[in-house]
C-alpha cells in the first residue's frame, strides 16, 4: 500500500471518528465542561457515536504509519519518532473515548445520589487525565513535525509547517470564543477535525508533487 494511500485511510479515519465523537459530544448550547457534558448527551445517541468512533480508531494508525513512509527520506529518525507518537498519542486517545459512552450512562443514572460526586471524579483522576496527556505528545509530535517539514527533501512547502496539530488544535478549540456557532459544532471533535486538516494538506501537496515513497 502506497504512503499516499495510507494517508487517505488516515483522513477516512479522521471522518470515521469525528462523527463519532461529535455525536457523543454534541450539545447546541455547547460543549461546557469536557466531562459535564456527559451529563447531558442523549445516551441512544453518544451510544451510536462511541462505537463509530472505535471502529474508525485504527486508521489513525495507519494514516501516521503512511507519514512515516512520506518523511523516512528526510530523516529517519525523525520520521519513526513521528510515527510512534501518533500511535502512542491515538492508543491513549482510544482508551479515552471508549470510555465516554459509559461515563455518560454513570453519570447521568447517578445524577442527584450520593454517588455521583465520587463517580465524577474517578473518571476525572483516571480518565480524563488521558486527555492531557494526549495533548502533551500531540504537542511534542507537532514540533517533529516542524523539523520534518523544515528540512523535508520532498519538495513539500515548508509553510505547512504552520498547520501543525496542536497549532491547528487550539484554532478550532478556541472557535468556541471568537465564532461560537460554528464552535459548538468543531470543538467537541476537535482533534479529528484537527487530522481531516493536517492529514488533507499533506495529502493534496504531496500529490502535487508525486511523492509515493514505499519505505517499509
Amino acid at each position: 500500500m502506497s504512503a499516499r494511500t495510507m494517508i487517505i485511510l488516515g483522513i477516512v479515519g479522521s471522518l470515521i471518528v469525528g462523527l463519532g465523537e461529535y455525536l457523543l459530544h454534541f450539545l447546541p448550547s455547547g460543549p461546557g465542561g469536557e466531562v459535564s457534558m456527559l451529563e447531558h448527551v442523549p445516551i441512544e445517541r453518544a451510544s451510536t457515536g462511541h462505537f463509530l468512533a472505535i471502529l474508525g480508531a485504527p486508521l489513525y494508525f495507519v494514516g501516521y504509519y503512511g507519514l512515516k513512509r512520506l518523511f523516512y527520506p528526510t530523516s529517519p529518525r525523525l520520521a519513526t519518532l513521528l510515527n510512534v507518537l501518533g500511535v502512542l498519542a491515538f492508543f491513549i486517545g482510544g482508551i479515552w473515548i471508549s470510555s465516554r459512552y459509559f461515563a455518560a450512562e454513570v453519570l447521568q443514572r447517578s445524577a442527584g445520589t450520593p454517588d455521583h460526586a465520587f463517580y465524577l471524579q474517578s473518571y476525572e483522576d483516571h480518565y480524563q487525565i488521558l486527555v492531557w496527556c494526549l495533548r502533551l505528545i500531540i504537542a511534542a509530535l507537532s514540533m517533529t513535525y516542524i523539523i520534518l517539514i523544515i528540512k523535508n527533501k520532498q519538495g513539500l512547502p515548508k509553510w505547512l509547517a504552520i498547520f501543525n496539530p496542536i497549532v491547528l488544535l487550539v484554532i478550532i478549540i478556541s472557535s468556541l470564543v471568537w465564532f461560537k456557532p460554528l464552535g459548538v459544532h468543531l470543538a467537541p471533535t476537535a482533534m479529528n477535525v484537527t487530522h481531516f486538516i493536517f492529514f488533507t494538506l499533506i495529502y493534496f501537496f504531496a500529490n502535487q508533487s508525486n511523492i509515493n515513497h514505499e519505505v517499509a
